[in-house]
């Protein structure tokens, strides 16, 4: 897209509008993800709308909203398909090996408890701390959101000091089920997150992850969060304002490229959200070589080959996704790649083990800020290379002998009030 990419409003995850649709296929032919013809793009969309099974689109969707963008008529085809999904799930349910990427339930084991179970003492221990509902030291609470759990050595930079981290994984915003079509399940989160609020009663929401930033926002409100907050900002904001301030203070700039794994959501806040990381990254001395698959054409890290149902998380379609975005970063000639994301952190991790050729360093922005500022970053090599090694033989131990299993299963009631916390996973 040629023109300025302005901020979403709240309509636009509203329902597809049917009667507005001209069929035409623009929204489909300018996916980043299926490679479509005109001809095709329109094929699909009249299946769609009739309820049809797909040739790609459902099947390979990671629903990174890239085509309501191109909507010219803003009908948001991009909700027509979680529609389907929907349809699919209450029809046949998920495959079996999905159950180890539903995360709200500590007490079966997933992807993320698994990683949690191998923490290192010291990080154990932050993450329990952030599971309290003492009352909260100002009027702030910065909710860390599922994947900086995992990081959450990534905190311990000097400029988050002053931060009061509260949240574990229970806690949720349900991107995930937002993603993939579940509503009800959404329903049931939001409840569970009103009752949360409502006992650590914050006025502002600082969420240190672009999705967390985007669902509280433009999402939540659809599926019946009633809390309201004064000012709901990401943590990407907060940076670069305090580097205009000189409150976080460059003490050495960094000699090197970075091409970047753009958040999925970053584009739901325009033009001038979507620079902020590419500012911080020129403020310490950092080049960024695009990518053609970049702004409001990214593609997803690759975990989003595993939202449709057909796909239900199959670790296959989840590592090819990735595969494709690694070939591309190394055609780039960057020394490195940079993520503000942690989830996209710990898929590319995950996926490098697997990836034959070059291994690229992937760095979080918030590593090269650190360095920058002098200081040595609070999760090292060796941390990065162990948690993806958890995440990966996570995978390979517990999803991966079930996924040709021909089962099925529906996602349990996620309910209001989580199970007790322990600090032990």
């Amino acid at each position: 897209m040629k023109e300025e990419i302005k901020p979403i409003d709240i309509s636009f995850f509203a329902p597809f509008d049917e009667d507005g649709c001209k069929q035409c296929g623009e929204c489909l032919i300018n996916c980043p993800i299926i490679d479509l013809t005109r001809d095709e793009s329109i094929k699909e969309m009249e299946r769609l709308i009739k309820g049809q099974p797909t040739k790609k689109v459902l099947q390979e969707c990671q629903s990174c909203f890239t085509c309501n963008f191109y909507c010219q008529g803003n009908v948001r085809p991009a909700s027509l398909i979680l529609k389907r999904w929907n349809e699919q799930y209450k029809e046949k349910g998920l495959k079996r090996r999905a159950k180890y990427f539903i995360t709200h339930y500590p007490q079966y084991p997933n992807f993320r408890s698994y990683v949690m179970e191998h923490l290192p003492k010291e990080t154990e221990e932050l993450v329990a701390e952030w599971a309290s509902l003492e009352p909260l030291k100002g009027d702030t609470l910065t909710y860390p959101g599922c994947n900086i759990i995992t990081y959450a050595e990534l905190t311990q930079a000097s400029f988050f000091k002053d931060l009061d981290i509260r949240g574990r994984l229970e806690y949720c915003c349900g991107e995930t089920l937002f993603r993939t079509g579940y509503k009800e399940q959404l329903h049931q989160v939001t409840k569970r997150l009103d009752k949360w609020f409502n006992q650590l009663q914050p006025k502002n929401l600082l969420v240190l992850c672009s999705a967390g930033t985007n669902v509280f926002i433009n999402v939540l409100p659809h599926y019946g969060l009633t809390y309201k907050f004064q000012s709901i900002k990401s943590y990407i904001q907060y940076l670069w304002e305090k580097l205009q301030t000189g409150e976080i203070k460059i003490k050495k700039k960094l000699d090197m490229t970075v091409t970047i794994q753009e958040s999925c959501y970053a584009k739901m806040f325009g033009d001038e959200y979507m620079d902020l990381p590419r500012k911080i990254l020129n403020a310490i001395g950092i080049e960024v070589i695009e990518i053609e698959a970049c702004r409001e054409d990214m593609r997803c890290c690759g975990i989003g080959g595993g939202f449709s149902v057909a796909s239900s998380y199959n670790p296959f379609n989840i590592m090819s996704a990735s595969f494709q975005n690694l070939k591309e970063f190394k055609k780039s000639g960057a020394d490195a790649i940079c993520v503000y994301c942690a989830g996209c952190l710990a898929t590319l991790l995950t996926a490098q083990k697997l990836f034959i050729g070059k291994k690229m360093k992937i760095y979080h922005i918030i590593e090269l800020l650190e360095q920058a500022t002098g200081e040595k970053p609070s999760l090292s090599e060796k941390t990065k290379i162990k948690r993806a090694h958890h995440f990966f033989w996570g995978i390979i131990k517990k999803q991966f002998p079930k996924v040709f299993s021909r089962k099925r299963f529906k996602i349990a009631e996620i309910p209001e009030e989580p199970p007790e916390y322990k600090n032990a996973w």
